[in-house]
């Protein structure tokens, strides 16, 4: 991999891993909806799609016939299948700084507060007055709770309504910033990266516009 490749590969990538660390030291819990989520990683990886078309482009003539407009196809192309794979995924609010044990608390009040019938079984939650369901899937090492809907008769209204309540329901809590191993991980792959990349701009700044200006104008 060039240096250049590694610049557009790594720099949003590293503003992903600092935009994580930064939800992990908040009080609280914070939530966000699942296709938001998605995006933001297809964000994160989208350097790596780019670098893509400047490897086979030449390969295939495609550049001596689409010449820039290359990138402009290539980056339509990135965004349908992000959006494709966005429509196909399952409702779900991924919270960031959370564990279940804690996290249960506030789905209880949050559920009850919209279905007195709501009921837990397991680890999963039925919401039948509101037409939802869900179950919880943790990554405990990241400190990240996905709160993912479930069932064919599901209601997008009530799964909006949900998520707000839960929203209030973790805004009200009393939270405390602790240290947390996450944290310190995604600040130092940011920061790692965001050094790395300063550290090419300044020692092969010349390598890196030649490589842009060629990529440019293929």
């Amino acid at each position: 991999m060039s240096t250049f490749n590694f610049v557009v590969a790594s720099f949003p990538l590293a503003l992903y891993f600092i935009t994580l660390a930064i939800l992990h030291s908040g009080a609280r819990p914070f939530v966000v909806g699942g296709k938001r989520d998605f995006f933001a990683l297809a964000l994160a990886t989208s350097g790596f799609a780019l670098i893509g078309p400047g490897q086979f482009a030449p390969t295939l003539n495609a550049a001596y016939v689409w010449k820039s407009s290359l990138w402009l196809w290539a980056g339509a192309l990135y965004l349908c299948v992000v959006f494709l794979v966005a429509l196909k995924l399952r409702p779900r609010l991924v919270v960031y700084n959370a564990v279940v044990e804690t996290l249960r608390k506030s789905l209880t009040s949050a559920a009850l507060n919209l279905d007195d019938e709501a009921r837990w079984s397991g680890d999963s939650m039925n919401l039948p007055g509101l037409g939802v369901q869900f179950y919880l899937d943790e990554a405990r090492a990241m400190r990240v709770v996905s709160v993912v809907g479930i069932g064919r008769d599901f209601s997008a209204a009530g799964w909006k309504r949900f998520a707000a309540s839960l929203n209030l329901e973790i805004k009200r809590q009393d939270g405390a910033r602790r240290f947390h191993a996450p944290r310190v991980l995604f600040a130092l792959l940011g920061l790692a990266l965001l050094a790395a990349d300063s550290a090419c701009f300044v020692l092969r700044f010349d390598e890196i516009r030649e490589a842009a200006s060629v990529y440019l104008n293929m």
